[in-house]
């Protein structure tokens, strides 16, 4: 990035940061503006559909509506007759839709005989100003570019403010675990707590800037957002270093606010909130009334449990940096520990069967589409690469009085594996099982498997299987060789790299690749879990 470039970025994060301080949203006006999204659902995606999809020869999503012979037309026909879900599903039947691999410009988009490769650039919401940008904490190659937007987190912060109601803990003071940049998580979430009129008290991040080395631009960034913030009113908390182990830290932290009476939330992974509940049981600390606000990773049962066993309680957030924050927690009668509610006011989800690329099964992948400019990305019919359970039920929530009746849960990834946080995509891993591992410590490709799964301390794991017949090998150079492998690159993956490495992720196993229940072997295994699906 050239000087003017980098001098013009920080004008529009300080521009855009005074104007986002002026003044906190209120509870009042959080739910009316989640009203109003959800009363103007249908009207906000033909608007959006109309200025950046018909009216944008560049769109990738144009060449697909071509050929599906869909006009604005007809698709504001279906919508106002049928209703955006139905709608969306008439579209996904016509081919109107990206798989994962065709918005990572991994795989060409094939429909009605026609072929196209499209970027994942392609997708950029062209409405968005760009106040910053970013990197998602998932490999894909350098990972995925994401521009930070006030006007975004604004409305985060409206319906983070209405979740955190249904909860009761709309006021309690609040910490934050979450790394620096490049990732996307600690910083937005600062803005959104600040927005809600509850600045952070302390912002402890587990990976530090020595070690990942971010790129001199976002290291500024960081400070100047630190100081510009202050400057224009905001109490706002400078990233202090504190790594997994010191989770008694964090834990000796949450007690001391705990002790004023009004509560506290900790944002944080789940698999973080978990070494910070063993900690205070070590430590024999009393977490009664506080509350862990976790993203990252699919918040499991045995998780949940650990939070429970010590007077804590856990509110989920599901979110994607391509796709916004998606939903929060049910604060009712939930059907699995990840139950969320839908932000339908933002989104629209439907749901298509696929294969999965390394799982050797099929399941109900998530399509999600945008409702609003202000989404990161333009979404129609996209794969996230997740899947997991929708329904529209009763559950006795503040939420659902808002009308966000809506739910998904059981919700899991099919294209990557996910640990403290940090997503490396299956064709990242593997060339190092089927190439980089045979290559330095023998034996074949189908000798060696990596599994994602749940430890006995419910912290997140990945299993690397190592086939006896391989021969002695030596454990620890083999975890130490994948590590470099994957912290090759940018800053993003460093720091991915450097989060595996702290939570000691990978754990070497001798005993011979898992075989599917339809007899094959694949290089990536995520054990599966019982859903409705």
């Amino acid at each position: 990035m050239s000087l003017f470039n980098q001098l013009a970025a920080y004008w529009r994060l300080g521009w855009g940061l005074k104007a986002f301080l002026r003044e906190p949203v209120t509870l009042e006006q959080s739910r009316e503006i989640v009203k109003q999204g959800l009363q103007n659902r249908e009207q906000n995606l033909l608007a959006m559909v109309k200025r950046a999809i018909y009216d944008n020869a560049a769109s990738p999503y144009l060449k697909l509506l071509e050929l599906a012979g869909c006009e604005y037309a007809d698709l504001e026909k279906m919508v106002r007759s049928d209703g955006i879900e139905p709608a969306l599903r008439k579209l996904r039947e016509a081919g109107v839709y990206i798989t994962i691999e065709e918005f990572k410009g991994k795989k060409e988009v094939v429909r009605s005989g026609k072929a196209f490769r499209f970027k994942e650039d392609d997708f950029n919401n062209p409405f968005l100003v760009r106040h910053f940008e970013a990197s998602s904490s998932a490999s894909r190659g350098t990972g995925t570019r994401v521009m930070m937007n006030f006007d975004r987190y604004y409305y985060h912060a409206a319906q983070n403010a209405v979740a955190f109601d249904a909860y009761g803990i709309l006021g309690s003071p609040v910490l934050l675990w979450m790394p620096i940049l490049p990732s996307t998580a600690g910083l937005p979430t600062m803005f959104r707590s600040i927005k809600m009129g509850n600045p952070p008290v302390r912002w402890f991040s587990p990976v530090a800037a020595r070690t990942i080395r971010p790129s001199l631009t976002k290291r500024l960034a960081i400070a100047y957002a630190v100081y510009a913030g202050r400057l224009f009113g905001a109490t706002f908390a400078r990233p202090e270093y504190v790594s997994l182990e010191q989770a008694d830290k964090v834990a000796a932290c949450l007690v001391e606010l705990l002790q004023r009476g009004r509560g506290c939330v900790l944002w944080t992974l789940p698999s973080s909130a978990v070494r910070v509940c063993q900690a205070a049981v070590e430590g024999q600390l009393d977490l009664s009334g506080a509350t862990f606000a976790v993203a990252g990773e699919p918040l499991t049962e045995a998780k949940t449990k650990e939070i429970s066993a010590v007077g804590a309680r856990a509110i989920n957030m599901y979110a994607s940096a391509e796709v916004g924050i998606i939903g929060f927690g049910c604060a009712g009668q939930t059907a699995a520990s990840d139950d969320i509610h839908l932000l339908m006011d933002f989104h629209a989800v439907i749901q298509h069967r696929r294969e999965t690329p390394f799982g050797g099964a099929s399941v109900n992948a998530f399509l999600f589409t945008s409702l609003l400019s202000k989404a990161p990305k333009m979404l129609l019919n996209v794969e996230s690469g997740d899947h997991g359970v929708i329904e529209t039920r009763h559950c006795g929530c503040a939420l659902e009085e808002l009308g966000l009746t809506d739910h998904l849960y059981n919700i899991r990834s099919f294209d990557k594996l996910t640990g403290e946080g940090m997503s490396f995509v299956g064709t990242d891993l593997l060339r190092i099982i089927e190439e980089v591992l045979p290559a330095k410590f023998g034996g074949a490709s189908t000798d060696y498997q990596m599994v994602e799964d749940e430890d006995e301390r419910a912290y997140t794991s990945l299993s690397v299987l190592v086939s006896p017949e391989v021969g002695e090998i030596d454990e620890a150079e083999l975890v130490k060789t994948i590590l470099a492998e994957l912290s090759k690159g940018k800053d993003t993956q460093r720091m991915m790299a450097e989060m595996w490495s702290q939570a000691d992720m990978l754990r070497v196993k001798r005993m011979r690749p898992i075989i599917t229940a339809a007899g094959k072997l694949l290089p990536l295994h995520i054990q599966k879990v019982k859903t409705k699906e």
